[in-house]
């Protein structure tokens, strides 16, 4: 079994394409229920491609039931029959979602400068409504509620955003904070916690420093704490499997 280079078409998202060719490896055979899939790494490089654009594509397989992850083991082939409605389903997914990679590299960018302003500029109500924002998504964390954890991260980052006192930051944030709430960005972070509980105090920790340096107002911990955060998220969607 192994993975064709890929021939990007236009208009077309590269994880759709992926996706494509592994349906098609289970349609004539080669890859059968129950059957495990090679790491995305190794797919990666056969196919050519980046680990975010394999990972995205497997996640859509997954959302529809096509396959599956067993904790600790890798992805495997959940079903191999009848699976032409669920294709439409997963190319669904995938055409009409943007990368969860491409916006968590568009959020990086933004919010450094968000936080440095909204420390520059907060009242101390919007210290406390920043506070207020992350005990709720806090409390969620703790009681392993993984989706309304993630939720509830656009009440928490918008919080920050509106400290700035920028309507056109925040309409920025907004928009981008909308786009993580979609299919693929739930369901990848989902798997994550679901296979090791333990993994979601690693994002508590780096919440808590975030905000801590928020309210002492303390723009270099912040930035470096915000840094931290979003390397554990892409380590989250994109190394899961190594």
């Amino acid at each position: 079994m192994e993975f064709q280079k890929l021939d990007q078409k236009r208009f077309r998202s590269k994880s759709s394409i992926i996706a494509e060719q592994i349906l098609q490896m289970i349609r004539n055979g080669e890859l059968n229920a129950g059957r495990k899939l090679p790491p995305e790494r190794i797919i990666a490089e056969q196919l050519g491609v980046s680990r975010p654009s394999v990972r995205e594509a497997i996640s859509a397989l997954q959302i529809v039931g096509i396959l599956e992850t067993r904790p600790g083991d890798g992805t495997y082939v959940s079903r191999s029959s009848a699976i032409d409605d669920l294709t439409q389903q997963a190319m669904s997914v995938l055409e009409q979602s943007d990368s969860p990679y491409e916006i968590l590299q568009a959020r990086k960018a933004l919010e450094i400068g968000v936080i440095r302003l909204a420390i520059e500029v907060a009242t101390d109500d919007d210290l406390q409504k920043i506070k207020e924002a992350w005990n709720v998504k806090y409390e969620k964390g703790k009681t392993r509620e993984y989706e309304a954890y993630s939720m509830r991260g656009k009440e928490f980052h918008l919080s920050i955003a509106k400290a700035t006192k920028n309507r056109l930051i925040e309409n920025i944030m907004d928009k981008l904070l909308d786009a993580m709430n979609q299919p693929l960005w739930v369901n990848m972070r989902r798997v994550y916690y679901e296979t090791d509980d333990s993994r979601i105090e690693e994002m508590l920790k780096v919440h808590d420093d975030i905000v801590a340096a928020v309210l002492e107002r303390d723009i270099e911990k912040a930035i470096k704490a915000l840094e931290v955060d979003f390397n554990n998220v892409l380590k989250q969607l994109y190394h899961q499997n190594d």
